[in-house]
């Protein structure tokens, strides 16, 4: 049935034994949060808080109660109501997400790595905007800024670039309160930005079990606003988790878990995305892997448990290769690892230009995985299979030796195939005519082709000044 290929991990019995594992874990250990407000919130809501080391536990019951609680369907909403991600995908497929906090950029015209500036991550956020298979644009780096606000300019740079709904988190405690600052001024009112939040935000924890105040900061004024979180674990398998695939996606499962359960005990029924940004450590060269197979089976693992044992919506970051170049290491990673936690349940799938692990993005690997990604929805989508699909008549009525061509069934079914155009599907001849171009010279002829006509969102001077005037705010109140 169309929509419906999947792939399971992980057995229910074995879904059951890792939900025990994260009560068992929460209950009578718990977890570490560095934010006093926050720590007085939950002991008022139920959590056991020991004031003076910072441990919070949390009982069966209070789990169970907030997972009532948290919503099972979310729209991650942006500045336009054309590019609302309903949560789960209404067809059973998948949304795509940018890559987040990179501070390199591969020129396409040196071929070089350079920092990512204010000017070429605006171009980037544009170039989300016209991508038809890149939902949502997450945050990066510029460092052509003062890094104590680099996260504020970077948001006001998306939030003026592109309607796309924005994935972004902040880099220190004391800019959490300009990223609302800066949500409200472009929403236009506290009402319009609970009604259309324009981001969905990740608190993330310190893995092993520690949850920073900046972090705890990121989900109070979420609730306050009614901004959606999206809670995401950082287990580095080996690391700072067990070097098991069992183990690092039961830490992620439980890093994930404690902060669904504070959402919920501190504003029931908070929108929430659960998220799994686990990788693998190379123990012979300290590298991060986030193309290894292991990262895959770990991420996959993770994806099901919090969409089956938990009931809640999916963010994977597996959209990721470990190349720095834009080759067939890239492409197999990019291929096999989304599709596998897509299939496993995953409903957002993270790191679209992303290259070269957790630092450099590409626009023109940008553009090849928009393309890449409509593969990948087209095989998760399966096989419809109805009497008009299974075209018994038209079989019949071709008969022995017959042809299709000019049947009105194949007139009919012959736009539904996907025909991505840097793919080539042409004769020898004419692609040896046409100069013989591999994908990323046809990659970059396409990103040329869509830069020369990219332009910022036509917001109105009054809100692009506000904004504008709040980061000089920041600048001016952080910046030593």
């Amino acid at each position: 049935m169309a929509g419906s290929l999947r792939i399971e991990p992980l057995s229910r019995d074995e879904i059951d034994s890792i939900y025990e594992k994260c009560v068992h874990v929460l209950s009578t250990y718990g977890v570490k949060v560095d934010h006093d407000d926050a720590l007085t919130r939950l002991a008022a809501a139920g959590a056991l808080v020991d004031a003076d080391t910072g441990h919070v536990r949390f009982s069966r019951e209070l789990i169970e109660e907030a997972l009532k609680a948290a919503p099972r369907e979310v729209v991650a909403k942006g500045g336009d109501e054309r590019h609302d991600l309903p949560l789960p995908h209404p067809d059973g497929s998948f949304y795509t997400s940018t890559c987040i906090q990179s501070m390199l950029y591969h020129d396409p015209e040196s071929g070089s790595f350079v920092d990512v500036t204010k000017e070429s991550f605006a171009e980037w956020c544009r170039l989300v905007e016209v991508l038809p298979n890149i939902d949502a644009c997450a945050i990066q780096t510029p460092m052509d800024v003062p890094a104590e606000t680099a996260d504020v300019h970077a948001l006001n740079i998306q939030l003026q670039n592109t309607s796309k709904p924005l994935n972004i988190l902040a880099y220190c405690l004391e800019t959490v309160p300009y990223f609302y600052e800066l949500l409200l001024a472009r929403a236009g009112s506290e009402e319009a930005l609970r009604e259309r939040p324009l981001v969905f935000i990740d608190p993330t924890s310190l893995s092993p079990l520690v949850y920073k105040a900046m972090d705890l900061e990121t989900i109070l004024y979420s609730i306050r606003y009614g901004v959606p979180v999206a809670p995401s674990s950082l287990v580095l398998a080996g690391g700072t988790g067990p070097s098991t695939l069992a183990g690092a996606a039961l830490l992620v499962a439980v890093e994930v878990l404690a902060m669904v359960v504070m959402t919920q005990l501190l504003e029931p029924g908070h929108p929430t995305i659960a998220c799994a940004y686990n990788y693998t450590l190379d123990l012979a060269t300290g590298n991060a892997l986030m193309g290894c197979p292991e990262t895959l089976l770990a991420q996959a693992a993770a994806a099901q448990f919090m969409k089956e044992g938990l009931g809640l919506p999916v963010l994977t970051s597996s959209l990721q290769t470990d190349s720095y170049v834009s080759d067939g290491q890239t492409m197999v990673s990019k291929s096999l690892q989304p599709t596998m936690c897509c299939m496993a349940g995953a409903d957002i799938i993270y790191g679209a230009g992303r290259l070269g692990g957790s630092t450099l993005a590409s626009p023109v690997q940008l553009v090849i995985d928009d393309r890449l990604v409509e593969i990948e929805r087209r095989c998760i989508a399966g096989v419809t299979v109805d009497d008009d699909t299974l075209a018994v008549e038209e079989i019949l009525g071709a008969g022995a030796g017959g042809h299709y061509i000019k049947r009105r069934h194949t007139v009919r079914h012959c736009r539904e195939a996907v025909r991505p155009d840097l793919f080539v599907a042409e004769p020898l001849d004419m692609w040896q005519a046409g100069g013989g171009k591999d994908l990323y010279e046809r990659a970059v002829e396409r990103y040329r082709e869509l830069r020369d006509g990219l332009e910022p969102l036509d917001l109105p001077d009054d809100t692009r000044h506000e904004m504008d005037a709040i980061v000089r705010r920041a600048d001016e109140a952080l910046v030593p």
